[in-house]
C-alpha cells in the first residue's frame, strides 16, 4: 500500500483531501505545517508528499527544496495557480506536479497514479528562466516538465470551459432576469394605473356626491318655494302665481339637466379602457366647423370609452365661438406626444380659461368640456387651453408614457 502525506494547515481541507485519496486505497498521514512534515519523513518516508504553499513558517516551496535535499520523494504543490510564476517557482524547487483549488478529485487521483507509474527519473541538465526580473534554476527532467506543462494547460482548458459554462449560465440568468424586470415593470405600471383609477373614482364620487347634494337640494328648495308661494297668491293674485309657477318649471328643467349631467359623469370610468386610432375618433358631425386633421394614420390613444367624445367637444366649443375652421396638428417623441386643436374663433379671455371647464358650465350641454377633460384625465391624458385671447381658441391634448403609441393595427 503506498503512503502518501499530506501537509496542510486547514483542518477541513486535510479531511477532504484524506478522504479522495484514501478511497483509492492508499495509506494516508498528516502534517500541519513544514517541520512537522520534514519530521515524519525522517521517521516514515511516504511515498509522495502532497503539500499546500501557503502555510504558516515554512511555506511549500521551502518544504519542497528540503525534501528534494533530503531524498528523492515526489512532491505535488497544493494551489491556485493564479500566476505562471507559480508553475515556474515550484518547478525550480523540484515540484513533480501540482494540485489545483478546488479539488478535483478525479484530476488527484489521476495526477497520484501517473506518478507511481512513472516512477524515478534522473534529473536533466539545468534551466535558466527569468520572470518577473527573477533567475530561476530548473534541473528537473523533461518528461517531468513535460506533464507539468500538460497537466497545466488541461487545467487552463478545463478552467476555461467551466468559465465559458458559468458566463452561458450567467447569460441565461440574466435573460431569465430581465424577462422578470419587465414583468415587475408592467406589473408596476398596471398597480399604478389602478392606483390612479382608484383614486379617480374616489374623486369623481365626491364631485357626485357634491354635485347632488348641493346642486340639486338647492334646485329642489327654490322649486319648493316657488310652488309654496304659488299656492298662497293663487286665488288673490293668480298673474303672481304664474310667475312662480314658471320658476319652478325653469328648476325642473335645470334638475333634470343636472341629473343628466350626472347620469354622463358617472359613465367615465365605468368601462376599461381601450387604444382606439386617433383618426377614428374625429366627429362626422362638426357644427358645420371645417375640420383639418394633420394627424398621423398610425397614432393610437388608450382612452376610456367616453373619452372619444373629447374632440367633439372641443370642436362643439370652436362652432359656439364662431369659428370657421379648425386645424388638428400632432408633435412627438418617442411614448410621449400632444395634440393640438387651433381654431379660428372668439379667442377665449384669460380669466375664463379655467371656469372653461368648470362642471357649471358642462350642465345643459350634450358633451362639455369639463367632461372632455375627466375622460381623458382616466388614462392620465391632460387637456388644456393655451390659445392668444386674440387670435382663437388653442387645445392641447397631451399623452404622457403609456397612453400613446404608433402601430399599423
Amino acid at each position: 500500500m503506498k503512503h502518501i502525506l499530506i501537509v496542510e494547515d486547514s483542518t477541513t481541507q486535510t479531511e477532504y483531501l484524506r478522504r479522495i485519496i484514501e478511497g483509492d486505497g492508499y495509506r494516508v498521514t498528516t502534517a500541519a505545517d513544514g517541520e512537522s512534515a520534514l519530521g515524519l519523513i525522517r521517521d516514515d518516508p511516504p511515498d509522495l508528499v502532497l503539500s499546500d504553499i501557503v502555510m504558516p513558517g515554512m511555506d511549500g516551496y521551502e518544504l519542497c527544496r528540503r525534501i528534494k535535499e533530503m531524498n528523492t520523494i515526489p512532491v505535488f504543490l497544493v494551489t491556485q495557480l493564479f500566476d505562471p510564476e507559480d508553475v515556474i517557482r515550484g518547478v525550480a524547487c523540484g515540484a513533480d506536479n501540482f494540485i489545483i483549488k478546488p479539488f478535483d478529485p478525479a484530476f488527484i487521483l489521476g495526477r497520484v497514479r501517473e506518478v507511481f507509474e512513472r516512477g524515478k527519473e534522473e534529473e536533466g541538465d539545468e534551466l535558466s528562466i527569468i520572470i518577473s526580473d527573477r533567475e530561476y534554476s530548473i534541473t528537473a527532467a523533461k518528461k517531468t516538465i513535460l506533464d507539468i506543462l500538460l497537466s497545466t494547460y488541461a487545467i487552463a482548458v478545463r478552467k476555461n470551459a467551466d468559465l465559458e459554462e458559468a458566463r452561458d449560465e450567467l447569460y441565461g440568468l440574466n435573460e431569465q432576469l430581465q424577462e422578470k424586470n419587465e414583468d415587475l415593470r408592467a406589473e408596476i405600471v398596471q398597480r399604478e394605473r389602478a392606483e390612479g383609477a382608484l383614486a379617480e373614482a374616489h374623486r369623481k364620487l365626491t364631485l357626485l356626491t357634491s354635485i347632488t347634494r348641493h346642486g340639486l337640494l338647492t334646485q329642489l328648495s327654490s322649486i319648493h318655494e316657488s310652488l309654496e308661494y304659488a299656492e298662497r297668491v293663487l286665488d288673490r293674485e293668480p298673474e303672481a302665481a304664474r310667475d312662480h309657477l314658471r320658476t319652478a318649471t325653469g328648476g325642473i328643467d335645470r334638475a333634470i339637466q343636472t341629473t343628466r349631467f350626472t347620469q354622463e359623469y358617472q359613465k367615465i370610468g365605468e368601462s376599461q379602457p381601450e387604444w382606439l386610432r386617433f383618426t377614428e375618433i374625429l366627429p362626422e358631425d362638426t357644427a358645420g366647423v371645417a375640420v383639418d386633421a394633420r394627424v398621423p394614420g398610425d397614432l393610437f390613444l388608450y382612452l376610456d370609452p367616453v373619452g372619444e367624445k373629447a374632440v367633439w367637444a372641443i370642436i362643439t366649443d370652436a362652432a359656439r365661438r364662431r369659428a370657421g375652421k379648425v386645424t388638428i396638428t400632432y408633435s412627438g417623441e418617442r411614448d410621449t406626444g400632444v395634440i393640438t386643436i387651433e381654431d379660428d374663433g372668439i379667442g377665449i379671455p384669460l380669466a375664463g380659461k379655467d371656469a372653461l371647464f368648470s362642471y357649471e358650465l358642462g350642465i345643459g350641454k350634450a358633451f362639455s368640456l369639463f367632461l372632455a377633460r375627466e375622460a381623458l384625465a382616466i388614462t392620465g391624458i391632460g387637456l388644456v387651453e393655451t390659445g392668444d385671447p386674440r387670435q382663437g381658441g388653442r387645445f392641447e391634448i397631451r399623452c404622457p408614457t403609456g397612453s400613446i403609441q404608433h402601430r399599423s393595427g
